[in-house]
């Protein structure tokens, strides 16, 4: 124990601001994902999507992506793979605007809508994971 109080308190704070980062804050966004995609509110989670990378872009490593574009192996950055993926929503949903906007239940609508934007998803996913965002220790304190 020392004598500042300050000094003491400054020790916790790290280990506090991972907590609300990461236990909340990003604990939220991804409840509001999953409650947004059960409900087929596809505007909702296109935006739950691009909130959470907002939240998690930092943690991102830009590192190059090999990929298979028309039958040729291809590498961009992960930033611009999500853009793309970002693009191919939009492109998806201008194709499909009734769907998008739950007026319409058009399975084809529907199914090509979830499939871009569960791409969005798994992409973030890989990402926080690649970031241990999941915890990376399999070690859990007071078990």
């Amino acid at each position: 124990m020392t004598d500042n109080p300050i000094d003491e308190a400054s020790k916790d704070l790290p280990y506090d601001l991972r907590t609300v980062y990461g236990a909340e804050l990003v604990g939220e966004h991804l409840k509001d994902i999953a409650k947004a995609r059960k409900a087929d509110d596809y505007s909702n989670y296109y935006k739950c999507l691009k909130d959470l990378f907002i939240i998690v872009n930092h943690k991102i490593k830009d590192k190059k992506i090999k990929f298979l574009k028309e039958g040729k192996e291809t590498e961009i950055s992960a930033t611009e793979h999500y853009t793309s993926l970002v693009n191919k929503a939009v492109l998806t949903a201008n194709k499909y605007p009734n769907v998008w906007l739950g007026k319409d239940k058009d399975p084809q609508g529907c199914a090509a809508i979830e499939i871009v934007l569960n791409d969005i998803e798994m992409f973030l996913y890989e990402k926080m994971e690649e970031a241990k965002m999941f915890g990376s220790s399999k070690f859990v304190q007071g078990l």
